[in-house]
């Protein structure tokens, strides 16, 4: 929300990672899955203060260049039933072999429109985005890869907002028993930038999929709840 509202601000800038799920290879005990597999499409519902705001969702389809990867991001943060802060993002990637070669985001954050285009360029990542040109190493991840359990092992992401190189924390891998749609299931849970004041904590199931998440930013708690 702008700086006038009471309500603070819904900063989503490294800090919604995605947050949905399957996973290229093994990590902390989640199966590996062969570079052909299709995930499962993923839906969350998201809440903020008790109160639901909206969703999250990820489909996943084959390509004849790998596996494509659809992203919409839809959030209304309302006061007394009136709209005052909405957030959209839609994007589409395409992975190869495990690995990102292709992404294209637009982002609608409250009014303010950014873009950002990503794509292989001689074994390098190749960002265009609001803050200008990055290079990245190819296997270098964007904030919308949690669907891939490979994130855990990744130390930079590239946010696909501003398309600017962010740092990331993970640690963890605890397997816990949680409670997912009525029923315990065994899952490990992970914890971002621990240290810093964004972050938040992801579990995965022994597949490799996400099956609940927290994000803390700002004061602001969102619940993801899967569909």
């Amino acid at each position: 929300m702008r700086a006038e509202l009471a309500e603070p601000r819904l900063d989503r800038r490294r800090v919604l990672t995605g947050f949905v799920a399957c996973g290229f290879f093994a990590a902390a005990g989640a199966r590996p899955l062969r570079a052909e597999a299709v995930p499962e499409d993923r839906r969350f519902l998201v809440f903020r203060r008790g109160e639901e705001i909206g969703t999250h969702a990820v489909t996943f389809a084959v390509a004849p260049q790998g596996l494509r990867v659809r992203h919409e991001i839809d959030f209304v943060v309302k006061l007394a039933f009136i709209p005052i802060y909405r957030y959209r993002q839609a994007g589409e990637d395409l992975w190869r072999e495990g690995k990102l070669v292709a992404s294209d985001v637009e982002t609608d954050d409250n009014g303010e429109r950014t873009s950002v285009r990503i794509r292989e360029r001689q074994g390098r990542l190749a960002c265009e985005g609001p803050r200008g040109v990055l290079e990245a190493a190819l296997g270098t991840m964007t904030d919308l890869s949690c669907w891939n359990v490979a994130i855990v092992r990744q130390r930079r992401l590239i946010d696909c907002q501003h398309g600017e190189l962010a740092p990331l924390a993970m640690d963890g891998g605890v397997l816990e028993t949680i409670e997912v749609e009525g029923r315990p299931i065994a899952a490990r849970r992970w914890r971002m930038n621990p240290q810093g004041s964004r972050g938040g904590e992801v579990w995965y199931d022994e597949a490799g999929r996400i099956v609940k998440a927290v994000v803390r930013t700002r004061g602001e708690v969102l619940d993801y709840r899967l569909l």
